[in-house]
């Protein structure tokens, strides 16, 4: 099967692209429907037609935005086939009926909101339309949870192939702290969204519905300012448990590769809990401030997902798969077998009793690019403007290095790229192909 690359993004970055934008408007949709729940109730325990228009107008919002993130996701699921057959594969055998649920949850989380939405007006009692919002907001949060279940278990799998099962799948080492890591931000994104809008509305609102935007930016600005303190706090639980887990994923975020990307994150954490700081103190009068600090922060949260990615690679299931799709067991299990397991079967006796000559196996060269595209090189790296882009173009290392500087840095890579899956004999080859 021939192997699917997208030209100059290459496929990694095509799958991040669709992933955070995804990521982000699926926030929104889990956080939108706990605010819109909470603040329906909280108007309907202190007659506030604040509240109640809020949480009316949010539904509105996220009932036809919940189309887009619909499409989006099932466009993910279109690429991790496509781009990933065996990996997905594996994935999917592992959480099939945890995927399932979430697809039955997904259902009754539009379902409700769609019904949500239609009946604000003409449902029996007040407090029965509450419930139908509850069940929005819970089936999002259920959603939001069985997907993160799957997204952790590919950074900590603990000792899930030791002796599998799908409890040990589901509530890997890294669920809980990064279940919580997620939620959390599923309110600021929200929050911060609904205070953006406000924000920009209340400059052109006139004497009637300037009232409210005023009240809805001090709202959700509050909602903001307060949980983006709580932010680093999970951030810090959610290291420290990968730190318990497995140290070198640890260290690649704080002091290897992926450094790169976590600390640029973490300043532009700083800058969001430093200007909720200041929003707080001086009683919400600055609302620039925290608009800034809005921006650092969606920022950040994008990165983040970034870099939790990138800190499994060149994993896809870290410690088990590598992003071409090689299991980490392979190449010890290639070099135990002997080129005689691969010896051609004989052929057998024509009619008249004489046997026929043995068939000449005939060597087949491998171009470059077949050689390339074979042993999964073109995930991770670009040939001739094709390819990936998480590692760096192979044009000018085929150039200038030699036979048997290949044949080194295939045999020990470096910490993010995966050991040549073959034999000695497959090396050679693969190595003659490319040079």
């Amino acid at each position: 099967m021939q192997q699917i690359n997208f030209p100059l993004l290459g496929n990694s970055l095509i799958m991040a692209i669709v992933i955070l934008t995804h990521v982000f408007f699926a926030f929104v949709a889990v956080g939108g429907l706990l605010l819109a729940f909470t603040s329906e109730w909280i108007g309907y325990r202190r007659n506030g037609a604040f509240h109640d228009r809020f949480a009316r107008g949010y539904v509105k919002f996220l009932s036809n935005m919940m189309k887009l993130n619909g499409v989006l996701g099932v466009t993910i699921v279109v690429l991790l086939v496509g781009l990933f057959p065996v990996f997905t594969t594996r994935l999917y055998n592992i959480f099939f009926w945890p995927l399932m649920l979430e697809a039955a949850i997904f259902m009754v989380m539009m379902a409700s909101t769609i019904i949500y939405r239609l009946t604000w007006e003409t449902a029996a009692n007040k407090g029965l339309h509450i419930v139908i919002g509850a069940i929005a907001a819970a089936s999002a949060v259920a959603a939001a949870l069985v997907i993160n279940a799957a997204w952790s278990f590919m950074l900590t799998p603990g000792g899930y192939f030791a002796n599998p099962g799908l409890p040990a799948a589901v509530f890997n080492p890294g669920m809980a702290a990064s279940s919580i890591h997620l939620l959390i931000p599923c309110v600021l994104n929200a929050a911060m969204f609904a205070y953006i809008y406000a924000f920009f509305k209340l400059r052109a609102a006139d004497a009637a519905d300037s009232a409210y935007y005023s009240w809805m930016a001090d709202y959700c600005g509050t909602i903001f300012a307060a949980g983006i303190l709580l932010q680093p706090l999970s951030g810090l639980s959610f290291l420290f448990t990968l730190k318990s887990v497995n140290a070198a994923i640890f260290d690649s975020i704080i002091r290897g590769g992926v450094a790169r990307f976590f600390w640029p994150m973490a300043a532009l954490a700083a800058v969001a809990v430093t200007a909720a700081i200041i929003y707080l103190l001086s009683h919400k009068k600055r609302r620039t401030v925290l608009l800034v600090g809005g921006a650092a922060a969606l920022t950040a949260f994008s990165i983040g997902v970034y870099t939790r990615e990138r800190a499994r690679k060149p994993y896809l299931i870290y410690g088990h798969m590598y992003m071409t799709g090689a299991l980490v067991a392979a190449p010890e299990k290639m070099a135990a077998i002997t080129e005689t397991e691969f010896a051609p079967v004989k052929t057998p006796a024509t009619k008249s009793g004489a046997k026929s000559p043995p068939a000449k196996t005939a060597a087949v060269k491998m171009s470059r690019e077949e050689a390339l595209e074979k042993y999964g090189c073109l995930v991770c790296h670009s040939y001739k403007g094709e390819g990936g882009t998480f590692g760096p173009a192979l044009d000018e290392h085929l150039r200038h290095h030699s036979k048997e500087e290949l044949k080194k840095i295939l045999k020990n890579p470096a910490p993010t790229m995966p050991p040549f899956d073959g034999t000695e004999k497959d090396l050679d080859d693969f190595v003659d192909a490319l040079k």
